[in-house]
């Protein structure tokens, strides 16, 4: 059995197909996410841009993934 750590994680994309990702992609999108989620500037462009409620999928998203 694979250790946690390293098993792939898939995502839904837009097209509902799976996409698989790595530790190193996983950390690095949780790191993306949680500096995008701590300035203002990020949070007013995500909801111009996609609508608020994507702030709330984005916070989801990283506590799904284990950030803060």
């Amino acid at each position: 059995m694979e250790d946690n750590n390293e098993m792939l994680v898939g995502l839904a994309e837009k097209t509902g197909a799976l996409l698989m990702i790595d530790k190193k992609e996983r950390e690095l999108v949780r790191e993306i996410l949680a500096m995008t989620l701590k300035s203002a500037s990020a949070r007013e462009w995500i909801s111009k841009k996609l609508g608020k409620e994507y702030l709330q999928i984005a916070e989801t998203l990283l506590n799904a993934m284990g950030g803060k």
